[in-house]
C-alpha cells in the first residue's frame, strides 16, 4: 500500500487459481474426488477458493501489532525512544491474574532491554508491561484510531471486520494478549491501513484500488483524490517508530527482509490458530 495515498500496489492470496479457467479447484488432496462431490460441497470449495482473503477472512496479528502498542506508549508518553538497557528487562514469562504467558524465548530470556531492544527482540514480557500502563480505556481509543475496530470501506465487495471483545469485557489477561496482538483477529487490509498510518507519518489514509474513472463514451477522466480521514499519531512518534523499524530488520527478528542498498523497515509475527483447536 502507498501510505501516502492509499493506493494498493499489490494484493496477493495463495493458493492461486486460474482466472480463466476458475471452475477447476485447486486443492490437490480433492481432485481426485472432486467429480463425486455432491454440488453443494463443490460450491462451498470454490467460494473458498475465490476468497481474496487478504480482504475477507481476519486473523490473529501476532507480534506485527506490537508496532501498534509502540506507537501508543510513545504517543502518551509511557515510554521512551531513548529508554537505555535496563529500563525493561525478560526472565522468560510474566504472570498476569494466576496466568503465566511466556516470552517466546523464555528457554534463554532476553534480560535488560531498552525499548528498541523490545522490539527487536519481540519480547512479549515488555509488551505487556506496556499495555498494562497503557491501559484498555486508552487503547480501545487508540484502536478506533488506527482503524481497527472499523471496516476500512475499501473499494472492492466482501470486506469483513475485525474481531474484538467488547471494551468493558476485556479483563488483565486480555489486556495482555492484546499488548501483544493475540486473542482478536483484523484483516490483512486493516492491518496493512494501520501500519501505513505509522509510515506517513501519522495519517489514516483509507485503502483504495480506484484513482480515477473514465467516461466510456466521453473519455473524461474523473480523479479520486486520496482520503485522508483523521490524525493517529504525531509526525515525531511516527518518526521514532520507523526507526525503531529499521533496527528489527537491521539487527533484529527481521534480517531476511534486510537488501543491501535499501533502507527498511518491517515487523516479524508468528500467531496461533485457534481455529484449528476448536
Amino acid at each position: 500500500m502507498d501510505p501516502d495515498t492509499g493506493d494498493i500496489l499489490a494484493m496477493v492470496t495463495y493458493p492461486e487459481y486460474d482466472l480463466n479457467d476458475p471452475f477447476t479447484i485447486n486443492l490437490e488432496e480433492i481432485k481426485n474426488s472432486w467429480d463425486a462431490l455432491p454440488q453443494t460441497e463443490k460450491n462451498i470449495y470454490l467460494q473458498q477458493m475465490w476468497r481474496n482473503k487478504a480482504i475477507t477472512d481476519t486473523y490473529e496479528p501476532g507480534s506485527t501489532f506490537k508496532l501498534i502498542t509502540t506507537s501508543i506508549a510513545l504517543q502518551e508518553g509511557i515510554a521512551k525512544e531513548t529508554d537505555k538497557k535496563g529500563e525493561y528487562g525478560c526472565t522468560g514469562a510474566i504472570e498476569i491474574a494466576g496466568t503465566r504467558i511466556k516470552c517466546w524465548r523464555y528457554y534463554r530470556p532476553h534480560g535488560p532491554e531498552s525499548l528498541r531492544d523490545a522490539l527487536m527482540n519481540s519480547c512479549n514480557p515488555v509488551f505487556i508491561g506496556l499495555g498494562q500502563k497503557i491501559g484498555v480505556k486508552t487503547y480501545y481509543e487508540y484502536l478506533r484510531k488506527f482503524g481497527l475496530l472499523y471496516k476500512t470501506g475499501v473499494d472492492v465487495p466482501g470486506e469483513a471486520g475485525s474481531i474484538f471483545l467488547a471494551e468493558e469485557k476485556v479483563g488483565p489477561v486480555e489486556l495482555a494478549t492484546l499488548s501483544f496482538g493475540q486473542r482478536f483477529e483484523v484483516t490483512p487490509i486493516q492491518l496493512v491501513t494501520a501500519v501505513s498510518s505509522i509510515a506517513n507519518g501519522g495519517k489514516y489514509v483509507k485503502p483504495r484500488f480506484v484513482t480515477a474513472i473514465v467516461d466510456s463514451e466521453t473519455g473524461e477522466k474523473t480523479e479520486i483524490k486520496p482520503e485522508i480521514k483523521n490524525d493517529v499519531i504525531s509526525e515525531e512518534t511516527a518518526s521514532k517508530v520507523r526507526d525503531m523499524m529499521n533496527s528489527v530488520v537491521s539487527e533484529g527478528t527481521g534480517k531476511n527482509a534486510k537488501v543491501e542498498g535499501y533502507t527498511i523497515g518491517g515487523k516479524t509475527g508468528t500467531s496461533e490458530d485457534r481455529r484449528k483447536y476448536q
